[in-house]
């Protein structure tokens, strides 16, 4: 018998019962959710889905997941780059909502995403490995990432807490936090979303040593397109800058080094042209495949605990990439371009008692449809200003009657690294209607049009091919009618020659005349406005054998830095992560000299002390965004322009003159 007394007890009691047993059946209801993202992987590199590497038993486990559930044959990026097709992955939107266009610019993590929702909505979430946006994560109960692009090996990590370096390789260490993460931080109450993002096979692809090992012996079929000339397609496809041939580093990419096993063959059997061609490309799918095996390696990782600790039947598990990439065909690396290798990414997905095993769909699917299967998968409101549909009914093998027919693509960072031309256009599921546009664009203005059904792999334009202008007309108006749809701006929203810097207007944007003085330490905002122009530099300086920083502005993904380096004076320009640097021939006599340096828009630089000419090169452009750092006299600050194991100069720098050249 329960006296009046106790009867609140009681009461409070039973309520808590009840909630308890509320919250494991809504587990045990609502699937967990596992999210793995690999960067740049192309479709051909997957076994499931065919082609010319199928045989090559690259993907066991990615491939496990297809015949357990579904293999999406026609799934598409909306802005084939990195950063922005992961806003688009949290946001739902597209770029130019989202506000995140290009590698360059800053993400604004106030805006609603997908997983803020699901926490709201009882989810325990977690983010482990590469984000590639700027800032502290939001909507993460646990979030721990690559900073940038992230390192191959010995990766260092960002948490709420601050940085931790772990030794080993990258692809592995994503997977052993995501493996701690479940072991020891997962609620058992709540069910959990975990997104598991890895860093490979981006660029320069570097495999684990035990993979690189194996891989270095293997031979892989070329693409018939290797030497593709281009002639059917316009001045976008002819003046990129991402070809096996010309492009693709030695070094870096290839890791032809001093006293490498590369190197030392190549000595032995020097190539030329064709035969060198053929050689890179070798060498470049032995260190991308090797990539590939490691994330799927450790993709069965995962597969694994989940069915050790009985949550297979209960999780959702997909896998996918940022967008896709060329393995030699048309000749190139990278991505960027609405041509289909670059344009098209893997989708397969396993939901036990939900998706039949087995099952291919080719329904256009695309990124901004991820974040709305999601919430739809953990049963959440969707957000009305979200651009994509959720994928559960194809899921489900129950496409709708109205499925979209067509889609919207957007590329928008140029000039860039590459140097693909903006362009925007539609696919209808065999036809393709592109629009390069903006600058170093013939009348500001070019058209192309494929027909995949008769040319696969797009190596002719029909636009202006006779009996075409009726199918013209009618892409065009389904292009208009997408814009329309999502609320798309003139050329995008983005201005033809960038932007500042996080989106904060740069004060001295119109100024062309500087003048610095030593230790002073500038914000990005009031920092010379760089995009689209030369500068030239002249430093009064004192040398007394120290070596060390002289001036510098921006980061590891823009910027420039002139520094001392045994005597050396060397001039360094990264231009989208990519550095570039110009040495003199002999070493700054101890005393006062003047410095000066001038680099052109066309990206050649001339190192000079007084009159004398005593360095010059090529850094391969110019500026293409405003630096997320500012600037400093006599040392760098914030991220490096690049790894100088030398920083502060110790002796006098006079006031320093800078004046930009348009």
């Amino acid at each position: 018998m329960i006296r009046p007394n106790d009867r609140s007890i009681f009461f409070t009691f039973i309520v808590a019962v009840v909630a308890i047993t509320s919250n494991i059946a809504g587990a045990a209801q609502r699937p967990n959710i596992v999210w793995i993202f690999s960067d740049d992987h192309a479709c051909n590199a997957i076994g499931a889905y065919g082609g010319r590497l199928e045989s090559e038993n690259l993907t066991p486990n990615i491939d496990s997941i297809a015949r357990a559930g579904i293999i999406f044959d026609r799934a598409y990026v909306g802005n084939s780059i990195c950063a922005p097709s992961r806003a688009t992955l949290l946001t739902g939107k597209h770029s130019h909502l989202n506000g995140k266009f290009d590698n360059r610019g800053g993400f604004n993590h106030d805006q609603q995403q997908f997983q803020k929702i699901l926490q709201k909505h009882g989810y325990q979430t977690a983010m482990i490995g590469k984000i590639h946006l700027n800032g502290a994560m939001q909507g993460f109960d646990y979030w721990e990432v690559l900073p940038g692009q992230g390192r191959y090996t010995n990766p260092q990590f960002v948490t709420a807490e601050g940085k931790t370096q772990y030794e080993g390789h990258s692809t592995d260490i994503v997977t052993d936090r995501a493996l701690n993460w479940l072991d020891n931080g997962k609620d058992d109450v709540k069910p959990f979303m975990m997104m598991v993002h890895y860093k490979a096979p981006h660029r320069n692809w570097l495999p684990a040593p035990r993979i690189m090992d194996q891989f270095r012996k293997r031979t892989f079929p070329e693409p018939e397109s290797l030497f593709d000339d281009y002639s059917g397609r316009g001045v976008a496809a002819h003046k990129q800058d991402m070809s096996i041939s010309r492009t693709m580093r030695m070094g870096g990419d290839l890791k032809v080094t001093p006293g490498s096993e590369r190197a030392a063959w190549l000595e032995k059997h020097p190539l030329e042209g064709d035969a060198l061609v053929r050689w890179k490309y070798q060498a470049y799918m032995q260190d991308y495949l090797g990539c590939i095996a490691g994330v799927d390696e450790n993709i069965g990782r995962i597969l694994a605990w989940l069915k050790e600790h009985d949550l297979e039947q209960n999780t959702v598990v997909m896998y996918s990439s940022d967008q896709g990439f060329y393995l030699g065909e048309h000749g190139w690396f990278d991505k960027r371009f609405m041509y289909e290798e670059s344009f098209r990414m893997p989708l397969v997905a396993k939901w036990p008692g939900v998706i039949k095993p087995g099952r291919r769909n080719d329904d256009l699917v695309q990124n901004i449809d991820f974040a709305e299967t999601f919430l739809d998968i953990a049963g959440a409101g969707i957000p009305d200003d979200m651009q994509g549909e959720s994928l559960v009914p194809l899921l489900k093998d129950e496409t709708p009657a109205d499925w979209r027919k067509s889609l919207y693509y957007h590329y928008y960072e140029y000039p860039a690294v590459h140097s693909v031309r903006r362009h925007e256009g539609i696919f209808d599921g065999r036809h393709k209607l592109i629009r390069f546009y903006g600058l170093d664009v013939p009348h500001g203005e070019e058209w192309e049009l494929f027909d995949l059904t008769t040319d696969p792999a797009e190596l002719t334009s029909i636009y202006d091919q006779s009996g075409q202008s009726r199918r013209i007309e009618e892409l065009k108006a389904e292009l208009d009618r997408l814009k329309k749809i999502y609320n798309v701006p003139e050329n995008g929203g983005l201005p033809l020659r960038g932007r500042p810097s996080k989106n904060k207007p740069n004060a001295n944007a119109r100024t062309l005349k500087f003048e610095f003085r030593q230790g002073v330490k500038v914000k990005a905002e009031s920092a010379p406005y760089l995009p689209a122009r030369g500068i030239q530099l002249t430093v009064p300086l004192t040398c007394r054998g120290n070596d060390g920083v002289l001036i510098a502005q921006g980061g590891a993904s823009n910027g420039y830095a002139l520094w001392i380096k045994n005597g050396i004076l060397n001039w360094t320009v990264t231009r989208n992560d990519v550095p570039t640097t110009v040495s003199g021939n002999s070493r700054i006599p101890d005393g006062q000299h003047t410095v000066t340096v001038r680099q052109e828009k066309s990206g050649k630089a001339t190192i000079a002390i007084e009159d004398l000419l005593v360095g010059e090169g090529n850094v391969g452009g110019p500026f293409l965004a405003q630096p997320f750092d500012g600037l400093s006299v006599g040392e760098d600050t914030g991220a490096l322009v690049r790894e100088f194991f030398v920083n502060k100069y110790v002796d006098s720098i006079g006031p320093v003159q800078i004046s930009l050249i348009e």
